[in-house]
């Protein structure tokens, strides 16, 4: 599966949680036929700043679905026309 924004989108999920002061950061890819989801998992919930800043606005414009991960400690991002 092969989509020209997903680096770009995995690179702004990666860059709004390093930019949080996470230690350690989880990058995962899942695939659901034509979906692809990109989660960025750090350990701490996510401060506003970084979970709806200026990276955010890049992720909404390029992506189908954004979000918060249900415990807050990090972001996803859903390319793809399925939902």
């Amino acid at each position: 599966m092969n989509h020209s924004d997903a680096p770009l989108i995995a690179n702004e999920l990666y860059v709004a949680l390093l930019g949080s002061g996470a230690p350690v950061i989880e990058m995962t890819l899942s695939t659901a036929g034509t979906r692809i989801r990109i989660t960025a998992m750090g350990q701490d919930p996510l401060p506003v700043l970084y979970s709806h800043g200026p990276g955010w606005q890049i992720v909404n414009g390029l992506c189908h679905l954004a979000g918060l991960t249900t415990d807050e400690c990090g972001l996803w991002a859903q390319l793809g026309t399925s939902r």
